[in-house]
């Protein structure tokens, strides 16, 4: 206790030299806990941002080889099958897969159906092509069968021009929905189950599916739809879920996939390369990521993360020096006093223990006004740095270029990290982990600063010290 004692009442007695140092130590604990502050909060957006959009792949062909006669002779359009496989790796944070299927239900009718349509599929339908192939005998097309693997991403969903209205959206295997048109047409109720055919006349691979919801369409409005193909209404077209799409036989035979891969980093894509080349990617396929999209979003932020980790980096070397210049200045003037100590008795670690504590009683104050001040100059501080980045973001992308979609294949888009708005607000916040950080090294660097002057004056004996003082 009289060492604590002693140690508070030195404090007060060399107000000067402990005044200069507790305003350091007060710089130094502000400027950490606002950079801490910031960046425990900016580290959270980050991992929140990632764990949800990931940065997006795009698989599109090599124009540049195929130029050439031997990439036109060899070149392969992606089969549903290899996008689906490509979706299964452990480096992607998340996939979006949409198919369709053309259809020509024989038990059902269809909005926009005439006779013209029919003319021109009898001319076509077996017709002879002018390398005296034939095409395949069809029916006409009445409407498309769409799916999804998340319904509940799709955008005319999310945006309200289609909404569920009876019933319930799918969630089984063969369930579907369709539009209220197309049930008051063909008196189609909730329950019942609709048979659909492919548009080959001798080969309608028949699926049955029972309805289990009815949505109003508004996607059409403005359209002339007297003007429309049964393949061009909408409202022809049936939804169900992707697994069900995969599991019909016409699927294998012209299902149309499209799929969207969301890497959970950028960095991973040359890794994710080298899987979808393993799985039968030709190098007529480049893969790049939507980086600009990635960028959009998280971009800001990391940059200012980047900042604020440089600015306490900077800050703590710095302030370190200059904490333990001072401390072996001041106890330099203090050795006398100090060998007065070890002569009356008092052993090093008891005299070092007094220092130490004096340096901890500085930081202690200084922390609690440190933190204070810290906790109320974090917003407008990050509200500064993150406007910069935005602006420097922005004028990074003047180009006007616009990312290419991650997209592969032929389908109804349900989602892209390109459409999501940048963060342009930062509300910060003192965690747990922010304060502890705060602490540990507010207090690290009074250790450090202490225990170069200790170390320094500790290593003399007592009678040295008073001879030098006579």
């Amino acid at each position: 206790m009289y060492i604590f004692t002693n140690a508070v009442k030195n404090i007060v007695r060399n107000k000067g030299r402990n005044s200069l140092m507790a305003i350091i130590v007060f710089a130094i604990i502000l400027t950490t806990a606002v950079s801490i502050i910031i960046n425990t909060t900016t580290s959270a957006i980050i991992t929140d941002y990632k764990s949800r959009f990931g940065a997006e792949v795009s698989i599109g062909a090599d124009f540049e080889k195929l130029q050439t006669e031997e990439g036109v002779r060899n070149y392969k359009e992606l089969t549903p099958q290899q996008q689906i496989a490509f979706g299964e790796s452990d480096l992607l944070q998340s996939t979006n897969f949409s198919a369709k299927i053309d259809i020509s239900p024989r038990n059902l009718s269809s909005l926009g159906e005439s006779e013209m349509d029919n003319l021109i599929n009898d001319f076509l339908s077996g017709a002879t092509r002018a390398d005296g192939t034939k095409n395949p005998e069809t029916v006409p097309i009445k409407g498309q069968i769409i799916a999804t693997d998340n319904p509940e991403a799709n955008s005319d969903f999310k945006s309200g021009t289609r909404k569920i209205t009876s019933g319930e959206m799918y969630k089984n295997l063969n369930e579907c929905i369709v539009s209220e048109q197309y049930a008051s047409l063909n008196n189609i109720s909730v329950g019942d189950t609709i048979e659909v055919d492919s548009y080959y006349k001798n080969e309608p691979m028949t699926h049955s599916l029972t309805v289990t919801g009815i949505y109003m369409d508004n996607t059409m409005l403005g359209s002339n739809l007297d003007e429309l193909s049964p393949m061009e209404n909408r409202n022809n077209e049936i939804l169900t879920s992707f697994e069900t799409v995969v599991g019909m036989e016409m699927f294998d035979e012209y299902g149309k996939v499209s799929a969207q891969y969301f890497l959970k980093d950028p960095t991973l894509l040359p890794a994710f390369e080298k899987e979808l080349r393993e799985k039968g990617l030709t190098d007529y396929y480049e893969v790049t990521t939507d980086e600009a999209g990635y960028k959009k979003i998280v971009g800001p932020v990391e940059g200012l993360a980047k900042v604020t980790n440089t600015f306490l980096i900077v800050v703590l070397i710095l302030g370190a020096l200059i904490l333990i210049l001072l401390s072996t200045l001041a106890i330099r003037e203090r050795k006398y006093e100090i060998g007065v100590l070890r002569a009356m008795g008092m052993t090093k670690g008891k005299v070092a223990f007094g220092l130490l504590t004096e340096m901890l009683v500085i930081t202690g104050v200084c922390l609690c006004l440190g933190l204070s001040v810290g906790i109320a100059a974090s917003q407008p501080v990050a509200d500064s740095l993150l406007a910069n980045q935005i602006e420097l973001a922005q004028d990074s992308n003047t180009d006007g270029g616009v990312p290419a979609s991650g997209r592969t294949g032929v389908g109804e888009a349900v989602f892209t990290s390109s459409n999501e708005k940048p963060l342009s607000e930062l509300q910060v916040n003192l965690s747990l982990e922010a304060i502890f950080q705060i602490i540990l090294i507010a207090f690290s660097l009074a250790g450090i600063a202490s225990a170069a002057g200790i170390l320094h004056t500790t290593k003399y004996e007592p009678i040295k010290i008073l001879m030098e003082r006579n």
